[in-house]
């Protein structure tokens, strides 16, 4: 018996069990109700039949329900319904017993029905499971809500991606974004699965590990009754190795087009299949000219026999490197190349062609060539050539030049000057295999620089000499102008330093000589004013408030001026400098020496400084104390002091939201005595921006401001971070 019989065998036995349990269930019932003392009218025969006729469509399907529901409505007639033990019914009965046909064929359909649709159902969830399993193997699956979150991640997202899936889930994928694409890429993205249609393309993820892979994906948006997206399913394949081989490809192909040297490749037959630009730059040939013709076109006649050799290597696996050779451009001028080539291989392995590279080293032969015939026609050398042999001391050879130069050199030998202590230059040239070694001599008042070889082929030490006498003449007058250089720094160093002590000793007579006739006239203003002051009138009295006020700006003027003079000569002491710390007291200060101020700080980072800390508190003070005082106008003045690292370099700056300046007028900024504003509107001697640009220019920075009228003032300073620092 086949196969096929033992199948067939097989259902229809089955097929006949569910018969018989049909046909077994419903007289089961039929006698266990009539043992348990049923009287006719007791209860409707269709509840009594219900299970029996449910079970068999159930377990049996469509025809054992059928002969369930015929076996009880021929069991009803015969044993429940009079005249009992007949088939026949009388007419009272007939309309129950053909209700109980009825529905019951309608209870087998409709379990029936549903009997198929479980088996459907059944089979369909084993088709997913299949389809689930089938792209768990092979894809990369991700299911978010409509807000992005991770609702599900199979296995292989997880070891692509290296997060576990507890790290997933409830993520979105920003935590896998490489930062690759534009934002309009990924809005365009949203946009697209937003409307409830498929979107595939590249993606550029980051793993945990910080790495990057490609995947290639297909995100289908679930939708719901109302059409709007319920769920997304995204599907990707990993393409890192094409990405990256893709990436390799177009780097090589970037490469060979932008390389100086010809590039070619060739099948085992000798034809051209590729030609870069730097082949057309070197053998004048078009790529469309070339392609397809044969590589004997760049062969000389007499050279023919190497593309044979070649090719024949090529086919046994083997390479050739750097080889020197003739070929022909187009125009049939000879050109000389060294070629690399080597084998191109398929998928398989299979070598089916040569890649050529080609470099033109027509400058380095030429340059070979004349070293060649230097080398070998020293007679031409227009400096001393000399030859010889130190194992027996004897001269072999003296070009033209040398016997010019040094007529007694052959009757002098090795105790001439120019040869003087040979013997362990030649040693250490012969140790280093002919490498020459150089040195200086003097014979008489010429100086010669000398290159001295020993040729292993001879066993004998070349000497070329060449006459340096201009250049150690233009040495020695450096020398001498260095010298004198030196002497006059050392003088003039001296005359600074008498100038300086002349000019401490005129602040001081300006210090002492000028302020005391200011204190006498600030003094008798003072007296007059207490008393006389109550017989003068108002004009008087203002008149001799203004003498005493201009006394004092006087001797203010005057201390400016001292502290400008004496900073120039002041010593640094450089440091490091808590630059916060400065800033934030100089303005608790500023604030403090000018009362009724509203002035706020606005104090950013700011990093160290090197510098001289009293010389930098002073430009805080000017700074802050400009932007104080100008900023006053306005209802809410605020100061804001702030840095920004450079290169080698920090950039400090004090900004200030006051009535500003016009920048036409900024190269006057900095000068003494330089205002751009009346002294009624701000008091001021026109010294403080001076003093501050020259403790920056003593530091080695720079200071500048910008600003535009009723729109504040910004003031910048550099200093240079130290090389330790950086």
């Amino acid at each position: 018996m086949n196969l096929k019989s033992t199948l067939g065998s097989a259902s229809w036995q089955g097929r006949a069990i569910s018969y018989l349990i049909a046909v077994v269930m419903t007289l089961l019932t039929l006698w266990l109700r009539l043992a348990s003392g049923y009287q006719a009218g007791d209860e409707p025969m269709l509840v009594l039949f219900i299970i029996p006729v449910v079970l068999s469509t159930y377990w049996g399907g469509l025809g054992p329900g059928l002969l369930a529901t015929v076996t009880a409505a021929l069991g009803s007639a015969y044993y429940l319904l009079p005249p009992l033990h007949s088939f026949k019914t009388d007419t009272l009965n007939l309309p129950n017993w053909l209700a109980l046909i009825a529905v019951g064929m309608l209870i087998v359909v409709l379990v029936n029905a549903l009997r198929v649709q479980q088996r459907n159902l059944k089979a369909a969830l084993v088709a997913a499971t299949e389809i689930r399993m089938a792209l768990d193997e092979h894809a990369i699956v991700a299911i978010t809500d409509p807000r992005g979150k991770i609702t599900f991640v199979n296995d292989k997202f997880c070891a692509l991606s290296q997060y576990t899936r507890a790290e997933l889930l409830g993520q979105d994928h920003r935590l896998i974004n490489s930062g690759h694409h534009s934002h309009a890429f990924m809005r365009e993205l949203w946009k697209t699965i937003s409307a409830g249609r498929p979107w595939r393309g590249e993606i550029k993820n980051r793993a945990k590990d910080g790495s990057f892979y490609w995947v290639d994906t297909t995100i289908f948006p679930f939708l719901d009754a109302h059409g709007q997206p319920r769920q997304y399913v995204a599907i990707r394949a990993d393409i890192t190795a094409r990405k990256l081989a893709e990436e390799s490809r177009a780097r090589l192909a970037a490469i060979v087009r932008t390389s100086e040297d010809a590039i070619i490749s060739k099948t085992l037959g000798g034809t051209i299949t590729s030609w870069n630009p730097g082949a057309e730059k070197l053998f004048g040939y078009a790529a469309d000219e070339a392609i397809g013709q044969p590589a004997a076109i760049l062969f000389p006649l007499d050279r023919i026999e190497e593309e044979v050799d070649i090719l024949a290597r090529i086919a046994r696996g083997e390479s050739v490197r750097h080889f020197d050779t003739v070929r022909l451009r187009k125009d049939g001028r000879p050109v000389d190349v060294s070629v690399t080539i080597s084998p191109i291989v398929d998928s398989d392995g299979k070598i089916i062609g040569a890649s050529k590279i080609a470099r033109d080293i027509t400058e380095r032969k030429q340059a070979q060539e004349r070293t060649a015939w230097l080398a070998s026609f020293p007679e031409q050398n227009p400096t001393p050539v000399v030859e010889l042999d130190l194992r027996n001391r004897e001269t072999h050879y003296l070009n033209p030049a040398t016997r010019r130069n040094f007529p007694d050199l052959p009757q002098s030998g090795l105790e001439h000057p120019y040869l003087v202590a040979l013997e362990p230059l030649a040693e250490a040239s012969r140790l280093g295999g002919g490498e020459p070694i150089r040195r200086e001599v003097q014979v008489g008042e010429r100086f010669y620089a000398q290159t001295v070889s020993h040729m292993p082929e001879t066993g004998r030490v070349r000497i070329y000499g060449t006459d340096i006498t201009e250049r150690r003449q233009a040495e020695g007058e450096v020398h001498r102008l260095n010298g004198e250089l030196e002497r006059r720094v050392i003088e003039r160093t001296a005359q600074l330093e008498a100038a300086n002590k002349e000019l401490e000793a005129f602040s001081y007579s300006v210090s002492h000589d000028l302020r005391a006739p200011l204190r006498s006239v600030d003094g008798y203003v003072r007296m007059l004013m207490e008393d006389y002051g109550d017989s003068l009138d108002a004009e008087g009295r203002r008149l001799i408030n203004v003498v005493s006020s201009e006394a004092r700006r006087m001797g203010q003027l005057i201390d400016d001026l001292l502290d400008f003079s004496r900073l120039g000569r002041q010593k640094m002491g450089p440091t490091e400098v808590d630059m916060a710390s400065l800033a934030r007291a100089e303005f608790q200060n500023q604030i403090l020496a000018t009362p009724g101020t509203a002035a706020r700080l606005e104090l950013g980072p700011l990093n160290a400084a090197h510098g001289d800390p009293a010389m930098l508190r002073q430009v805080f003070a000017n700074l802050l104390s400009n932007a104080i005082k100008f900023s006053r106008p306005q209802p809410m003045p605020v100061v804001e002091v702030g840095c920004r690292p450079g290169n080698g370099e920090t950039t400090y700056y004090v900004k200030d939201n006051g009535v500003g300046f016009d920048e036409k007028y900024r190269h006057k900024l900095f000068g003494v005595f330089q205002r751009l504003h009346s002294e009624a509107e701000f008091e001021g001697t026109g010294v403080g921006l001076a003093l501050v640009q020259r403790v920056i220019q003593r530091h080695g920075g720079k200071v500048w401001a910008e600003s535009k009228p009723n729109q504040g003032a910004t003031f910048f300073f550099t200093l240079p971070i130290p090389k330790s620092s950086n």
